[in-house]
Order: C-alpha cells, then sequence, then structure tokens
C-alpha cells in the first residue's frame, strides 16, 4: 500500500494554505525622529511577517514538510529533524504534530530559552537535542542524523522549497501592500527569504533592489548570520543572485537599540533581527547620501521608498532586550537627537 497519498491527502494541508493567510503587514511612514533621512525624500518603513502568521518561517516549515512528502522522503513512523534558532523549528514541530510525526529540532544552546520552550510544548512527538560548543554544527548534527534510514532532514539551508515559499506566497502580499518598492532590506540567515524575493523580482522585472542584511563579525544576533558563516553552512544559490558587496551588516547592540525605538509605532513589536534590518538600512542609506548616488532610487514619485523586513516579534527575546537595555541605559523609547549615532556607540 502506497502511504505517500495518505499524508498528502490529509485535511492540513486546506487548512493552511499560505494564501488563504495574511502573511505580512506593511506599517506606516517612520515618523521623522526614526529616519534622519526624511528630508533627502527617504520613506522608510517596516514590514513584519507576523500577520495572521507567528513568524516568517511558518511557510517555510510548512513547505519542508511537504516537499518531503512529495518526494517520497517522509512517510507515515519517519522522524524529522532539522536544525533551527527557533521559528523554523517551531513551524516544522507544529506541522509534524498535525501530520502524527516525530520531529527533532537540533538547536544551540545559545539560543533564547524562550524559543526551546516554544519548542518543548509543542507535543508528545516532539524532541529536542541542543548542542553546546563543539566541533559539529547544529546543521552537520542535523544531516547527519537525517541520513539515518527511517529519518529526514528537511534542510532549510539547502532546500531550494525554503526560496521558493518566499517567491510564492510572500512576495504577491508584500508587493501588494508596497507596489513601489525601491529598496528592500532582509535580515539574513538561511538567505530563503532574500532569494526568494529577488526571485520574484527577477520574475516580475521590478525595480527592487534587494539588499540582505548580515551581522558583523563577533556580533551575534539571533536569528541571523555572518557572512563567513553563510559561506560555511548555506548550501543556497546565492551567488547566483548577490554579489559580496551586495551584502549590508548590522552589529548587536544597535539591532536591539533600533528595534526597541520602533515600538511606539510598528504593531506587532518586531524583534532584534528588524533591528538588524534596520541597522543595515540606516548605514546603506547614509553610505549612498555621502556618496550623492540615493538618487538612483528614487521613483516617479520623488521618493525613495526602503521597506525593512521583520522576521518575527520581540516576545522570545523579551530578557535579551532587559540585558541590552540596561547595558546601554536605554531607560525610554525616545530617539536620539541624531539617531544616526546609535550606529557609532
Amino acid at each position: 500500500m502506497e502511504t505517500r497519498p495518505q499524508l498528502l491527502d490529509h485535511l492540513f494541508w486546506k487548512a493552511s494554505d499560505p494564501r488563504r493567510v495574511r502573511l505580512i503587514r506593511v506599517s506606516s511612514a517612520f515618523p521623522p525622529e526614526l529616519n534622519p533621512l526624511a528630508s533627502d525624500g527617504v520613506v522608510l518603513k517596516a514590514a513584519g511577517v507576523p500577520g495572521e502568521a507567528q513568524h516568517s518561517k511558518w511557510i517555510v516549515a510548512r513547505e519542508g514538510i511537504l516537499d518531503g512528502i512529495r518526494k517520497g522522503r517522509i512517510e507515515p513512523g519517519t522522524t524529522v529533524i532539522e536544525a533551527t534558532s527557533g521559528n523554523t523549528g517551531d513551524g516544522m514541530a507544529k506541522v509534524c504534530n498535525a501530520l502524527g510525526l516525530r520531529f527533532i529540532a537540533v538547536m544551540s544552546v545559545d539560543v533564547p530559552h524562550d524559543k526551546i520552550d516554544a519548542i518543548r510544548v509543542v507535543g508528545r512527538r516532539t524532541g529536542l537535542h541542543l548542542l553546546s560548543d563543539t566541533d559539529e554544527t547544529t546543521v552537520a548534527y542535523a544531516r547527519r542524523l537525517g541520513a539515518q534510514d527511517g529519518w529526514y532532514n528537511p534542510d532549510q539551508y539547502s532546500g531550494y522549497w525554503n526560496p521558493q515559499a518566499h517567491c510564492t506566497y510572500l512576495a504577491p502580499q508584500l508587493w501588494e501592500q508596497q507596489p513601489n518598492i525601491s529598496l528592500l532590506f532582509v535580515p539574513s540567515g538561511t538567505m530563503g527569504t532574500s532569494i526568494g524575493l529577488s526571485m520574484y523580482v527577477r520574475e516580475k522585472h521590478l525595480r527592487t533592489k534587494i539588499i540582505p542584511i548580515v551581522c558583523a563579525e563577533g556580533e551575534e544576533v539571533p536569528g541571523a548570520r555572518t557572512c563567513a558563516s553563510i559561506s560555511k553552512e548555506i548550501r543556497q544559490p546565492v551567488q547566483g543572485f548577490f554579489r559580496e558587496t551586495d551584502f549590508g551588516f548590522g552589529m548587536r547592540h544597535e539591532s536591539f537599540h533600533l528595534s526597541f525605538l520602533t515600538w511606539g509605532h510598528v504593531i506587532p513589536h518586531l524583534g532584534p533581527t528588524f533591528g538588524l534590518g534596520y541597522a543595515g538600512a540606516l548605514r546603506f542609506l547614509q553610505k549612498q547620501r555621502k556618496l550623492g548616488d540615493l538618487d538612483q532610487f528614487r521613483h516617479s514619485d520623488g521618493k525613495i521608498h526602503a521597506v525593512i523586513i521583520g522576521p518575527d516579534d520581540s516576545r522570545p527575546y523579551l530578557p535579551l532586550y532587559f540585558g541590552e537595555l540596561k547595558k546601554w541605559e536605554l531607560s525610554a523609547k525616545t530617539p536620539p537627537a541624531d539617531l544616526l549615532s546609535v550606529l557609532e556607540k
């Protein structure tokens, strides 16, 4: 008896169709105190992926499991294992739980405890392998165990279903809400969002320039990666879409600080990965202004429409925010008089 149709015909797929869900919310334009380039005609907006979905990796998780079933790699009784910093694992755990599959999340002990606990409580079929500093990364560990008989590693770091999910479901909703995007700043971990949105731009012949934002070396921001880490572990076709000079960067303290400053303006409150994108956007725009090159991104309305992706909300990171706020003595949400000074601390 062929078992694949049993999983493909599950009611879960119809109930979770991403086309039925609002995946992304584009904010109103940032006020001048949050946009130091407003006088240059720059319009800054946040595109928060917590629309009706919890985070941007929800559609990735769904498509990763579905891809494995279609390929015959996942069937009843298969154990699914994935390396994750939280969001993809949370999504895959919920998908597997709905389908009656066992799921193992592989996470670093450095991941915020709230994200670890969110996976622990999904259900009895969900397991967790926490790795400390060893020679084997979480990605390598999941790939190794996933190669066993009866196991499967969807591998968000190499599976083409990752960018394809963003191209198919997320991108149309984004451009429907904001058709004239000049610059799109995308915090990057697996590179799936950056590549998927770039696929859409190419397919639709749009003028948008997409800029992946990564962490500076030694400046960890949860859910994002450095260029070195991307080169080491990511098997997505990065070089087919981006040159090394296309990447922007941000640092840890400014990522928390800048996202925190937007909480009075953007709903839901977006997390530090959004702050990383915000820092990268300000750094890029400031550089272009100094070079006198801003006009190349100006639309026919005379404005430069810059959108920053926010992959998830702030709730799993609140203990980290408390530590950063205390460290930097940020007792109020009022931005400094010169917002760009945040990038220099």
